[in-house]
């Protein structure tokens, strides 16, 4: 049996007999008793071995980060450099993940950058951190896969939040023709609140599409995803994708730093597409009321290069008053995606 061999009072060596029970500090004068019940090093890390080992749990595959093991379900969506698997711990207690598994190493500052702005957003202090901290991609994982199929390849683990199976690129694809303009007030508020709180924390999410914003089945509900673009304010743009070329201005394609009027932008033509209009033309079938249409024309239409007095909860508020002007008391009005 394995005895504490440092004072707790003031952390001298300690010399004990193997058989005794309590012992004197030679410096500080405690009388230090040992604890019966205490464990053998060897043996509690060879109980440990056993039950972190996904074979005690009959997994027959899975994948490793440090002395953590993933079991890969499914793969739910292919980005433009990582495949995203819906995943659980091979242990029990499990634990349900999404992982974001790179396949190219030469990408892996994206993968790194989305993990560091995480880190920073979950630490911020800006108003309302204890709430919107909650909206955010929640962190288990980060590193260099050791083991499995996948071995080599960096990864970021997020524990996996229900509700959430589909993002807005879907939803305009189920609805060509636009949702109904009521139903946008609450998915743009929702994505403003997110976007306040990252722009009040110094930073900038950059890539604000239709396929980086899942929403909650049955709910009013969305969550803003896909931080590997994300910077402070003032930071050098990182290299835009396709996608993004389609959400952001033919002038200001030269864009060279992350401003906060980028993400309203990009926010507002999201809106535009959602509606059944045109993303980068910023058209708007007639359906959409008027004074909704206003808005999300004057954001859509920013030059993110030449500043703006726009803010996030600004525009939140704004379409609160449109909301009450144009459709009345507030409803319940989830957006239900075919089965």
């Amino acid at each position: 049996m394995e005895h504490a061999i440092m004072c707790p009072q003031c952390n001298a060596p300690l010399v004990a007999h193997p058989f005794a029970r309590s012992v004197v500090c030679s410096y500080c004068g405690a009388m230090v008793r040992f604890d019966e019940s205490s464990v053998s090093a060897v043996l509690f890390h060879e109980a440990f071995r056993i039950w972190n080992s996904p074979q005690t749990y009959g997994f027959s595959s899975w994948d490793s980060l440090g002395e953590s093991h993933w079991s890969l379900n499914r793969l739910i969506s292919q980005g433009e450099t990582s495949d995203v698997y819906f995943g659980q711990r091979a242990r029990w207690p499990t634990e349900l993940v999404i992982l974001k598994i790179l396949r190219d190493p030469q990408n892996s500052q994206q993968l790194d950058n989305e993990w560091e702005v995480l880190q920073h957003l979950h630490g911020s202090t800006a108003q309302g951190a204890d709430t919107f901290t909650t909206l955010l991609p929640q962190l288990v994982s980060h590193g260099k896969i050791s083991a499995g199929q996948f071995t080599g390849r960096q990864a970021n683990i997020f524990r996996w939040e229900s509700g959430f199976r589909h993002n807005l690129a879907e939803v305009i694809h189920a609805y060509p023709q636009g949702i109904p303009p009521r139903s946008s007030i609450w998915v743009w508020r929702r994505i403003l609140e997110t976007l306040s709180f990252i722009h009040a924390s110094g930073m900038v999410h950059g890539a604000v599409l239709p396929s980086h914003l899942l929403i909650q089945e049955n709910e009013h509900g969305i969550r803003l995803i896909g931080y590997s673009r994300a910077g402070q304010k003032g930071e050098k743009v990182k290299v835009p994708s396709t996608e993004f070329e389609s959400f952001i201005l033919e002038a200001s394609r030269s864009l060279k730093t992350l401003t906060t009027q980028l993400d309203l932008m990009m926010s507002a033509r999201c809106m535009a597409a959602l509606l059944g209009g045109e993303s980068i033309t910023v058209s708007l079938p007639a359906s959409v009321p008027p004074q909704l249409a206003e808005v999300i024309i004057r954001v859509a239409l920013i030059d993110p290069e030449a500043g703006s007095s726009e803010e996030a909860w600004s525009i939140r508020e704004e379409l609160g008053r449109v909301a009450d002007n144009v459709f009345g008391p507030p409803q319940f009005c989830p957006i239900i995606m075919p089965s």
